[in-house]
């Protein structure tokens, strides 16, 4: 069904609606979506029912702890005067309670059965939209569950927009909607992860009056920089892969034909897309992870950014999917505190609970820590020798050169440091590079950091329950970066040495020969490298890891024939290292 939907998504009717941001006008390209019939949409039935206790929802669900009010199909108008429809699962009880919204597109009836993600059938009621809270959960413990369908997915009105102030007005609407409700005790919440993220960073952002908490789960943050076109690479795979699966009567936005379009980041629809965390004011439970292609980066970036004065962070080692329920507990904690006012100890939460990983020894899990990044990191140099292949602190008083074949996807040259005690990296990899090419006007560059054995074996992270690992895991070269070299313009202002920050506001081209500094921001990671182990930098012309989805196909390139990494004398080639004593 994928692979069939993504074929189709070329020949899918287009139109185009005029948008402003601040004050530039510009149109912004939807497609025409995947149409009811024939979809797994149940149709629409109205209606108020009582799901009793005990009460069974699918084969190998948990059964309900508490009878629960399913109302089906309630419409919600828009300030606009569209309306969506919202499904209401609620305890069947007299008492006002709180609610907690579930913001995605994917549809109120699809259910996390339906879908692989390492979470045991038994574990959850299979009420609960896909990455969303579990209505048989959060019920038995006096909450509602608000599951809209949002604008134009399924049988809403309107055509699906794809995050930024009109997705985050959407969300307040339907916010505020339901505090009014006379079953409501006026306080709500959010939760979810990935999209059910991202949509509270943007609902947050317009700051409803009614909402109390957020809670979300591995949420991107720039739909540029962290999605579409990292490191100035176009990444459109994904992206067409979740648009060309929506479902409605309407259309949905297009981020990659905007792309197509509109190449550089300095373009006002970009802008509109990178979420004005400063503007966030309500108590946050953030949860982050190294591990996601999607969201790593924009969810650490927002815990940094954000306006909030009552903020957390955990860092889990698994994936999100799983982890979205196995804390339950822990994020119950959290809404009683705000959306009840129960006096509980929430408050005595570390700000930050790090998970280190250590494959070949033992995570480091909810390690408790004052803030992020860590206060005592130490940035260490560690220079390139081509020569001995390795990495040092000590500059290489004589030139080398490192060539690779870079456009044969197996292309790359690898520099490592043997480790003569425990080390712990913590934080943000940078690489500062002089390269060449010999025949190209370009490059792409990705660059990866991971430890190795006494035999040479590399050992990056194994991720479970991931689209491209299933259940039995796959493994992960974290942390990375990637740099389309014509795009390696910094922000000056932004930039540090540790956390250099790309432009991409013009294309640069480069001389076949000639020799260019380059710098490359790794996402963050939490590793230890054991003593007796390597830390190994790997350079390549390709991406090492697998896509999201294995429907995907590999990033195309401009790569042609070799790349050097040019090191010592005046080529002082290095990265900067985030060490941490412990």
């Amino acid at each position: 069904m994928k692979q069939e939907a993504l074929k189709m998504l070329e020949g899918r009717e287009r139109k185009l609606v005029s948008r402003t941001y601040e004050g530039e006008r510009f149109d912004v390209a939807f497609v025409k979506q995947l149409p009811l019939e024939g979809s797994a949409y149940p149709g629409f039935h109205p209606e108020v029912k009582t799901l009793k206790q005990g009460s069974v929802n699918g084969k190998d669900a948990k059964p309900l702890g508490c009878d629960i009010v399913f109302e089906r199909d309630v419409p919600v108008k828009l300030r606009d005067g569209v309306t969506i429809y919202t499904d209401i699962l609620r305890p069947a009880t007299r008492e006002k309670v709180p609610a907690l919204i579930a913001w995605t597109p994917y549809g109120k009836h699809f259910h996390i059965h339906d879908f692989p993600g390492g979470i045991a059938r038994e574990t959850v009621s299979n009420l609960q939209k896909q990455e969303c809270p579990d209505p048989g959960f959060w019920c038995a413990h006096g909450y509602a569950v608000v599951q809209p369908d949002t604008r134009g997915a399924w049988n809403s009105e309107g055509d699906t927009v794809q995050w930024g102030r009109e997705e985050g007005e959407d969300a307040c609407d339907l916010i505020e909607w339901a505090a009014r409700q006379e079953w409501c005790s006026g306080k709500i919440g959010m939760n979810g992860n990935s999209w059910g993220a991202v949509g509270q960073w943007w609902a947050a952002a317009q700051n409803p009056p009614h909402l109390a908490a957020i809670a979300p789960w591995e949420g991107l943050a720039d739909v540029y920089n962290e999605i579409i076109c990292r490191g100035g690479i176009p990444d459109t795979g994904f992206q067409e892969l979740c648009v060309s699966l929506m479902t409605g009567h309407g259309y949905a936005e297009n981020a990659s034909d905007m792309l197509e379009k509109y190449p550089l980041a300095s373009h006002p629809y970009w802008k509109s897309k990178m979420v004005p965390a400063e503007k966030i004011t309500v108590p946050a439970y953030i949860v982050a992870s190294y591990v996601s292609t999607l969201h790593t980066h924009g969810t650490f970036d927002v815990y940094r950014r954000i306006g909030s004065k009552e903020k957390w962070l955990r860092v889990h080692n698994t994936h999100e999917w799983p982890d979205l329920y196995e804390y339950q507990e822990d994020l119950k904690r959290f809404f009683d505190y705000y959306l009840k006012g129960i006096q509980n100890d929430w408050k005595q939460t570390p700000k930050v609970r790090l998970s280190v990983l250590d494959r070949e020894g033992a995570d480091d899990v909810n390690r408790p820590e004052e803030d992020w990044p860590l206060p005592d990191t130490e940035y260490r140099r560690l220079f390139l020798d081509a020569n001995k292949r390795t990495l040092d602190a000590e500059t290489p008083e004589q030139e080398g050169a490192a060539t690779y074949r870079a456009d044969d996807r197996a292309g790359k040259v690898l520099f490592s440091m043997p480790v003569q005690k425990d080390m712990e990296f913590t934080g943000y990899f940078a690489a500062h590079l002089y390269v060449s090419t010999d025949e190209a006007d370009d490059a792409d560059l990705f660059v990866y950091v991971v430890k190795q054995d006494e035999t040479g074996r590399l050992l990056p992270p194994v991720v479970k329950c991931a689209p491209f690992s299933g259940e039995k895991g796959a493994e992960m070269f974290i942390p990375n970066g990637r740099l389309r070299v014509s795009g390696r313009g910094l922000d000056e202002e932004r930039s540090t040495e540790a956390e250099p920050v790309l432009k991409h506001v013009r294309c640069e081209k480069i001389e076949p020969g000639k020799v260019y500094r380059v710098d490359i921001p790794l996402w963050p990671i939490g590793m230890k490298v054991r003593q007796g182990q390597e830390l190994v930098l790997i350079i390549s012309g390709y991406n090492l890891n697998p896509e999201e989805w294995p429907e995907i196909p590999p990033l195309p390139t401009v790569n042609k024939g070799n790349v050097t990494i040019h090191t010592g004398g005046e080529y002082r080639s290095y990265i900067t290292a985030p060490c941490v004593e412990r």
